[in-house]
């Protein structure tokens, strides 16, 4: 990115140099080479703006997604939901109207929520990854959390 913005505050430099240098141009040959000249350096100046502009766009998206996952996330806890069978838990202050939940850890390292399904008695499966991870109805009564499926 530091590499076209110093092409483009090149080409835009040496476009006014150009510019500069056509009022000592007698010749009307040289004044029109210089002034094609003079149009491709602007062009490229204005490709390099666009092709900066286009990056900013790309990654201020790419900052909204990662405030917005941030924010997300806090709602979160990492839990041990049966003998070494981990899953991230919806808080209970920061459920609100949802039920409670949990959502697959490796999903969560992807910054993706994904909502563990009830595939068995004992298994739930994510349905992005397909992770699948052991779970004891027996858990559903811990004082840490209680979900029923």
């Amino acid at each position: 990115m530091v590499g076209e913005a110093i092409a483009g505050l090149s080409a835009l430099k040496t476009a006014f140099d150009l510019a500069k240098g056509l009022k000592d141009i007698d010749d009307a040959a040289r004044r029109n080479a210089a002034v094609i000249e003079l149009q491709e350096r602007i062009l490229a100046g204005q490709q390099a703006q666009a092709t900066l502009l286009e990056r900013i766009g790309s990654l201020e998206k790419e900052v909204t997604g990662f405030q917005k996952w941030e924010t997300e996330k806090e709602k979160y806890e990492l839990k041990d939901v049966y003998s070494q069978n981990f899953a991230y838990v919806i808080k209970a202050n920061a459920r609100g109207a949802e039920p409670a939940h949990m959502i697959c850890a490796r999903c969560y390292e992807d910054r993706k929520k994904s909502i563990l399904q009830k595939a068995t008695s004992v298994h739930l499966n994510c349905p992005l990854c397909g992770t699948r991870i052991q779970f004891r109805e027996a858990n559903v009564g811990r004082s840490d959390y209680s979900p029923r499926f």
